[in-house]
């Protein structure tokens, strides 16, 4: 049986190790209240050995989680009728665009994310965590919130 006070104790001290080691900026309360970092580690059962690893995934998969969502807005899938009724509500060239500039951002992420792994590369992880908590709550959180007022606006409109 795993025991959820000792993954939450490996995984305080695996947060601090990595990142003295990476020097990132945003604290682990910064990074829980938007990424849920607990969550998914007690969800996986473990912190790795390879913890920044683990953590630049959860950011990502955040991150990719809404591209599909914000994908389906401009391109409604044909068989879902909630989607198709959803993208009507963003006709607008702005936004489309505005909606397209997220998708853009999820992108970067998801690819240098790639990248990183392939490279193990320490200085680009650091950014990788820093940019990706910064875009998050500078652009794309803010943007997400705009997109699903106007979405749950619609819905009560229905």
């Amino acid at each position: 049986m795993i025991d959820k006070k000792e993954i939450l104790k490996e995984l305080d001290q695996e947060f601090s190790r990595s990142r003295k080691e990476l020097g990132f900026k945003p604290t682990f309360d910064e990074l829980e209240a938007e990424f849920s970092i607990k969550d998914f580690v007690l969800s996986s059962g473990f912190v790795s050995e390879k913890f920044s690893r683990q953590l630049c995934a959860r950011i990502v998969d955040h991150y990719r989680d809404w591209h599909g969502y914000l994908n389906n807005l401009l391109m409604p899938n044909p068989s879902f009728f909630a989607g198709q009724t959803e993208a009507k509500l963003f006709n607008s060239t702005e936004d489309r665009n505005a909606i397209w500039k997220l998708i853009t951002l999820a992108m970067k992420f998801s690819s240098v994310h790639s990248i990183i792994g392939l490279e193990a590369d320490k200085e680009r992880e650091k950014k990788f965590i820093d940019e990706s908590y910064s875009e998050w709550v500078g652009k794309f959180k803010p943007g997400l919130l705009y997109l699903l007022e106007k979405v749950n606006g619609g819905w009560n409109k229905e």
